[in-house]
């Protein structure tokens, strides 16, 4: 297996295959989508500021459980505990006769996707039994604006659709979703002692199963609303085995080194990324926590095809591979989520997301957005999934 990936490795750098890996790109104004990633990543790392709670300033946001679940959506108060979910991507991806499995928060973490031989992150040591849970967070803009159109229930969704409503964020819309581990289960993967991990990783804690787990976030995704496709962003710990593997990882503002081509050999370590001082300086005047010095960007997309028309690519070694079984090879931010969208009565368009081994990237194939039950053109839901991958509430 090991083999096999070295060799689609080899035949990607041999012009074959040629994906467009996501190398970002300069943004109407000038500045670099590489740098937009940062100062996004710089204002949600920052300390939230409340002394009842020590959380950096993601951490206080609305969660999908706070808006898709609960009824009605309720922005979260500051000393909520953290829960996790089951991969979001994972979930989409399954089917029985056809239908999509509806998501549920029925466990607070699943064992990752990816394991077995055959699958997107064979050869991954990650610790048989572990678990990853997901956290997938919106902030003020996002949740004002999806409560406010009625776009966090099924019967929102159905009069937004009988209303023609063209679903569009503000630009100040941001979203996060990140992947979390236990401590003990990094730990092993890692072969370090956990006050390693501690020094390394962004920790706090969570109930796993009954129990009182300190977790670590492995990588995590921030999308930004500046431009009308969103800006994506994927940052991931230094140390995750493979976290340039196959598409390699870009940064033209934050690293001193800024293209990392990948390992003929996958699952390997890649070392540190020291950061420029221009990323320190913001960092510092941020005033994050030094362990998130530890992270490092593995690229941005803006765009669906790169200038020679090839599509773009962005995945994330654990969000992907290891916890949702979707190659790195296939995986691209923008596309999946181009396809977030919903027709009559609030139904949810999973058609293009139910193959996992066939990861859309490109531009959106028109014939995926049409109600094959109907006939009729699903409205974009701009980019977000939250609506499709939940027991959304009936009003």
């Amino acid at each position: 297996m090991r083999g096999a990936f070295s060799i689609a490795l080899l035949l990607s750098m041999s012009g074959l295959v040629q994906p467009g890996y996501a190398q970002g790109a300069f943004l109407p104004w000038g500045q670099h989508s590489d740098m937009v990633a940062w100062e996004g990543f710089a204002q949600i790392t920052a300390p939230a500021g409340n002394p009842k709670a020590k959380k950096v300033e993601f951490e206080t946001w609305a969660s999908d459980e706070d808006i898709y679940v609960k009824s009605p959506a309720q922005w979260p108060s500051v000393d909520t505990p953290k829960v996790l979910q089951p991969s979001a991507l994972a979930r989409a991806s399954m089917r029985s006769d056809a239908v999509v499995r509806p998501f549920a928060f029925t466990t607070d973490c699943t064992k990752p996707q990816g394991l077995p031989p055959g699958t997107a992150a064979a050869g991954s040591t990650f610790p048989p039994g572990g678990c990853i849970g997901e956290e997938v967070r919106r902030n003020w803009a996002s949740f004002q604006y999806i409560v406010f159109n009625g776009l966090d229930s099924r019967a929102g969704l159905g009069k937004a659709f009988a209303s023609g409503l063209k679903v569009d964020l503000p630009a100040d819309a941001i979203e996060f979703k990140g992947d979390w581990a236990s401590v003990a289960d990094v730990s092993k993967w890692l072969g370090v002692d956990a006050g390693v991990i501690r020094g390394h990783y962004y920790t706090s804690s969570t109930i796993i199963t009954g129990v009182a787990t300190e977790i670590a976030l492995l990588s995590f995704h921030i999308s930004s609303k500046q431009v009308k496709n969103w800006v994506w962003s994927d940052f991931e710990g230094a140390m995750n085995p493979g976290r340039c593997d196959f598409i390699g990882c870009r940064d033209s503002f934050g690293a001193a080194n800024a293209s990392v081509t990948p390992n003929p050999d996958p699952n390997r370590p890649y070392g540190d990324c020291p950061k420029t001082p221009a990323l320190k300086s913001m960092l510092e005047s941020a005033g994050t926590d030094a362990v998130w010095q530890n992270y490092c960007l593995k690229g941005t997309q803006v765009t669906f095809l790169d200038e020679n028309g090839k599509p773009t690519l962005l995945g994330n070694s654990v969000i992907e591979p290891l916890n949702a079984n979707v190659p790195i090879l296939k995986s691209s931010c923008i596309t999946c989520h181009g396809y977030a969208s919903f027709g009559e009565n609030g139904k949810i368009n999973f058609f293009a997301l139910l193959d996992n081994a066939n990861s859309p990237t490109g531009n959106i194939d028109p014939s995926h957005m049409i109600d094959p039950a109907n006939k009729k053109n699903f409205t974009s839901n701009d980019f977000m999934w939250g609506i499709s991958l939940f027991n959304l509430k009936a009003q």
